[in-house]
C-alpha cells in the first residue's frame, strides 16, 4: 500500500482553464502512484473531491480545508498541493524521518517575464510544499481550531481584534501561539517546483510587491525541464 496522499486544496479563485491545466499536470507527473484528496469550494474532478462550499478565501479557511482533507487520508504521510503550482515528481518521493513538518525549498515563482526566487533559502518554504505525517498534521490543526472555532484574524484596519498579532501560518513555524512546540525543517528536491504568481492568489498578494527585487543568481529567463517563463506562462495561463 502506498504511504503518501497528495492533499490538494483550492478556494477556486484561480481561473478555470489554468486551474484545470495545472491539475492535469499534477496527475501526469505522479502517474497514479499516489492517491489524491482534493478539498475545494466548488466541485472539481480530482481524486476524491470534498466540496466545502463557497466559504471564502482566507488563511483561516485555507487551513480548515487542509484539516478536512487530512482527516480523510488513509496513508501515513501527506503532501499538500496548491492550485497554482507545478510540482516535480521527485518532490513526492521525500519522506520525513521524524515528527517535524518538512517544507520544500526548491521553488521558483513564475510570471510572464521571468522566474524569480527569494534570496534567503530559508525563506523559500510555504504550505504549498509541506510534507508531514498525517497524525501530526491533524493534531496540529485540530488544536488550532479547538482554540479558535471561529476566525480570529483581523479583517481590516478597522478591526480591533485582540488577536491582531496572531500568525495563522505553516504548522511548525509559529505554533507557540497555539500551545505547541515549533517543529519545522526544510528539504530540497533535485528538480524545481514552479508557482505562478497572480493577484488573486494568497501567495500572489504576498510576493507581488517584492517580485524581481533579487540578484541575477535568483532570476532566470529559463529553467531546465520547464523552458522559458514566457512560454510556460502561455502554455498554462493563456486561454
Amino acid at each position: 500500500m502506498n504511504d503518501l496522499t497528495i492533499l490538494y486544496y483550492t478556494a477556486n479563485t484561480i481561473p478555470d482553464i489554468p486551474g484545470q491545466r495545472i491539475r492535469d499536470y499534477l496527475q501526469k507527473i505522479i502517474q497514479n502512484k499516489y492517491p489524491i484528496i482534493s478539498v475545494s469550494q466548488k466541485p472539481i474532478n480530482l481524486g476524491k473531491n470534498i466540496c466545502v462550499g463557497q466559504i471564502g478565501r482566507s488563511k483561516y479557511n485555507e487551513y480548515k480545508q487542509i484539516l478536512i482533507g487530512a482527516r480523510e487520508a488513509k496513508t501515513k504521510y501527506i503532501a499538500t498541493a496548491e492550485d497554482d503550482t507545478l510540482y516535480s515528481a521527485d518532490h513526492f518521493t521525500f519522506r520525513p524521518a521524524d515528527d517535524y513538518f518538512y517544507y520544500e525549498t526548491n521553488m521558483w515563482l513564475a510570471r510572464e517575464e521571468y522566474f524569480w526566487r527569494m534570496e534567503n533559502v530559508n525563506a523559500r518554504f510555504g504550505m504549498w510544499g509541506c510534507m508531514a505525517r498525517k497524525d501530526i498534521l491533524v493534531k496540529n490543526l485540530t488544536q488550532r481550531y479547538s482554540l479558535f472555532p471561529t476566525d480570529p484574524l483581523p479583517k481590516s484596519d478597522k478591526n480591533n481584534s485582540k488577536y491582531r498579532s496572531l500568525r495563522w501560518g505553516e504548522p511548525g513555524t509559529h505554533d507557540e501561539q497555539f500551545g505547541m512546540e515549533n517543529k519545522r525543517k526544510l528539504f530540497t528536491s533535485k528538480e524545481p517546483t514552479i508557482t505562478f504568481i497572480y493577484k488573486q492568489s494568497m501567495g500572489g498578494r504576498h510576493f507581488l510587491g517584492r517580485y524581481g527585487n533579487s540578484n541575477p543568481e535568483n532570476t532566470a529567463k529559463k529553467i531546465k525541464k520547464h523552458g522559458e517563463s514566457k512560454k510556460l506562462w502561455k502554455t498554462y495561463w493563456i486561454d
